[in-house]
């Protein structure tokens, strides 16, 4: 974050020594303004940076998705005071001398009033002060799509994987409310599916998606309830295909899993264990061993089942998406 800091700093510099030169009708509003960022940036370097240094641990980090989030939005104050600065630095040093910026200035000051406002917020969290926090709920909403993808840049520099994007939250969160969690969950379960054409053709059960995603992200705190409730948030979205029951077992299918009536026969055969072996189909659906093979590499080639062969058990057919290994 220190960089967001020192980009707006210079760039606060550079205007002020614009404005010395070119329009001194403002030039103590500029000097004033800068001062007052320098104050804030001092504060900001006293306060534990949890994005740079993620596994960091303190006794009173229960409000580390908190913390990230005003770093964000103190990341993103900033990038907006320093491309401002700039805007102004530029106009004054090519435009007319007589140039009136007294409007862009005030702008450029309520900018690092409420930049204030989020390292004063972000230094009592890490602090574990009570705090009051209206105003960065405000500022959350207005700039959430950037708090997204400026954390998934951050984590990109890092090298690490995106797991929970905006918040990293390990609990339903009180301070933010709800909805950001919810979004959390959205994302990780997304995240998550991408892969799964590849795979399992596009489908898991609901059962398997909560253990997976407890495996990717064990600190998080969700249940299968509400994996089922961010599945039908994004089915309204349509960003899934939704849920569906098969024998009982509730079925996360991310893109349509195209089966006709004979692969479905199979696919239930196999939904409470796993995996079907052909006499197994044989005798469950009572066609001749030519359709059954037929059917079953029309599900292999879909990814759909995966033939595994053991001298010991002989050849089995493992649908990956319900058995929950991806190795084999």
């Amino acid at each position: 974050m220190k960089e967001y800091f020192l980009k707006a700093s210079n760039a606060l510099t550079r205007l002020n020594n614009s404005v010395s030169t070119n329009a001194r009708s403002v030039a103590d509003i500029t000097v004033r303004i800068y001062t007052k960022f320098e104050e804030i940036r001092y504060i900001s370097e006293t306060i534990p940076d949890f994005i740079l240094h993620p596994d960091q641990t303190k006794s009173n980090l229960k409000s580390s998705g908190e913390i990230r989030v005003a770093q964000l939005l103190a990341s993103i104050l900033c990038e907006r005071i320093a491309d401002q600065s700039t805007r102004l630095a530029e106009d004054l040093d090519f435009g007319e001398e007589d140039l009136d910026i007294r409007d862009e200035i005030r702008e450029i000051r309520e900018q690092i009033t409420r930049l204030n406002e989020v390292v004063q917020v972000q230094k009592k969290l890490a602090d574990g002060a009570p705090v009051s926090t209206e105003s960065i709920k405000n500022l959350q909403k207005k700039y959430d799509t950037r708090i997204t993808q400026l954390e998934q840049e951050l984590l990109r520099k890092e090298g690490r994987a995106l797991t929970v994007t905006a918040l990293d939250v390990t609990k339903k969160p009180k301070l933010f409310g709800k909805g950001k969690f919810e979004e959390t969950l959205d994302d990780l379960i997304l995240e998550y599916g991408k892969n799964l054409r590849a795979s399992s053709g596009g489908y898991i059960s609901l059962a398997n998606l909560y253990t997976a995603l407890k495996t990717q992200v064990p600190d998080v705190e969700f249940s299968t309830k509400d994996l089922e409730k961010s599945c039908k948030r994004l089915k309204k979205q349509s960003l899934i295909e939704g849920i569906v029951k098969r024998s009982g077992v509730k079925i996360v299918e991310f893109v349509p899993v195209t089966l006709g009536s004979d692969a479905r026969k199979v696919f239930d055969l196999a939904v409470n264990k796993g995996y079907v072996t052909l006499e197994e189909v044989v005798m469950g659906t009572k066609w001749d061993h030519q359709r059954v093979i037929r059917v079953l590499e029309s599900l292999i080639e879909q990814k759909i089942a995966r033939k595994v062969s053991s001298l010991d058990t002989g050849d089995q057919y493992y649908f990956p998406g319900l058995y929950g290994d991806n190795g084999w």
